[in-house]
């Protein structure tokens, strides 16, 4: 994966990051956009009966809104039926637009990089790509498959540099969960492969990029986002800044991911 290597030959990235248990899409991504553990959200499967717990939670891009900031999820082609349900579930999250891309990768990136250009004002621009989840779930992690759909993600990512190379943006790069560590088509085994995501950071635009730096463990990276449009991050959530990413000298910390 050529251009994600690139990116992260500049970006900070830890050691180790992990994702939450269990670790599937609907806990991991739900982990990602509240602050909180599945324990504490509840959201472990795709069920309505889920949803009242959101008004109990808060989520990034309703404080994001807070602070006049505006949040908008780019994601590939969705069927009109499956977008009506994921873009009311945005909403009251705090989202103000979803967009359907298209069905590859690169188009994923570009219309972010579309947003992100626009002039509606700082934002935080989420994208979403899904194909390896998908090839690896049909085809098994690692296959031929899946390999190609690995291919066509890091054609994707390309763009990344150069957004990382504009200044003023922060890019971040991470994953809900792994995948195939016990079985080749699933990731809810509790196995270090089915946890370990990556997590990149890169902001080099307005200056030297951050070098990687060593670090035992990082937490959630929700706060992260949040404080580098001037934020607190609330006492609910359970992660913490990742202010390391961008110190000078190398800071050695332990807390959980």
């Amino acid at each position: 994966m050529p251009n994600l290597t690139a990116f992260s030959e500049r970006a900070w990235q830890p050691p180790v990051a992990s994702t939450v248990r269990p670790s599937i899409t609907v806990a991991a991504l739900s982990s990602l956009g509240t602050g909180v553990s599945p324990e504490t959200h509840g959201l472990v499967d795709p069920s309505l009966d889920s949803l009242a717990r959101l008004r109990q939670l808060r989520p990034l891009p309703a404080e994001l809104a807070r602070l006049g900031i505006r949040t908008s999820v780019v994601a590939g082609e969705l069927l009109p039926s499956t977008r009506f349900l994921v873009g009311g579930l945005l909403k009251l999250g705090g989202v103000e637009r979803l967009i359907a891309s298209g069905t590859q990768p690169r188009r994923v990136a570009e219309a972010m990089a579309e947003e992100l250009r626009a002039p509606r004002g700082r934002r935080f621009v989420l994208g979403y790509v899904r194909d390896t989840d998908v090839a690896g779930h049909a085809w098994g992690w690692m296959s031929e498959a899946y390999l190609t759909a690995a291919r066509a993600v890091d054609r994707g990512l390309g763009i990344l540099n150069e957004l990382a190379e504009e200044p003023g943006t922060l890019v971040i790069v991470t994953a809900d969960h792994g995948g195939g560590g016990v079985l080749p088509s699933d990731h809810d085994h509790p196995h270090p492969i089915n946890e370990t995501i990556p997590l990149l950071v890169g902001d080099w635009g307005s200056g030297p990029g951050p070098a990687r730096r060593a670090a035992p463990a990082c937490s959630m990276s929700r706060p992260r986002c949040l404080s580098a449009f001037g934020g607190n991050p609330p006492a609910q959530w359970q992660g913490r800044v990742l202010s390391e990413a961008f110190e000078k000298e190398p800071a050695w910390i332990q807390a959980s991911a």
